[in-house]
């Protein structure tokens, strides 16, 4: 019982958080997409390729304060391994280079299968999160790297890397 306990507290927070930035100076809120590619542990494939997407808000001028709200969605020959996870995030703005590194911690859930045929498994998920994003135009961001650790309440975890576009749309 005790991680649907830390993933409730980590919604209820992920979710607050965001909303109590909404008036501040700096508030921002973004979407994002891209293209992953995944190395897969105790899963019937070593490799699985997708998609990542998400919404974040956050808010600050040099150091800033958010929460984020993604989707993994990795497959190969018959397995998938898709994620959905909320929580905080916290990102620095770089004075000399249009760079912003960020780190997350993030729960939420995990499908996954065994492969072709197979039925799915839903799991608590936790992930670990870090990347950077550099600033191409006013109020779009090149999500140059985003790294997800990315473990289960079951056997299999992920290591997965993305790379696409983030928008600000506020």
């Amino acid at each position: 019982m005790k991680p649907l306990r830390l993933l409730s507290a980590l919604l209820l927070a992920a979710g607050i958080f965001p909303v109590c930035l909404s008036g501040a100076a700096g508030a921002q809120v973004g979407i994002y997409g891209g293209l992953s590619g995944a190395a897969i542990h105790s899963g019937p494939t070593p490799t699985a390729w997708g998609a990542l997407v998400g919404l974040y808000a956050q808010s600050g001028r040099n150091s800033i304060f958010g929460g984020d709200f993604r989707g993994s969605f990795v497959t190969r020959n018959g397995f998938h391994y898709n994620t959905g996870a909320i929580g905080p995030r916290v990102a620095l703005k770089l004075r000399l280079l249009p760079l912003r590194p960020y780190v997350e911690g993030l729960a939420g859930i995990a499908s996954y299968n065994s492969g072709a045929g197979t039925s799915s498994a839903t799991h608590l998920s936790y992930h670990a999160v870090v990347g950077f994003d550099w600033t191409v135009a006013p109020r779009i961001d090149w999500r140059v790297l985003d790294y997800d650790f990315s473990g289960t309440s079951g056997s299999v975890r992920a290591n997965i890397f993305s790379t696409g576009i983030s928008i600000r749309v506020w």
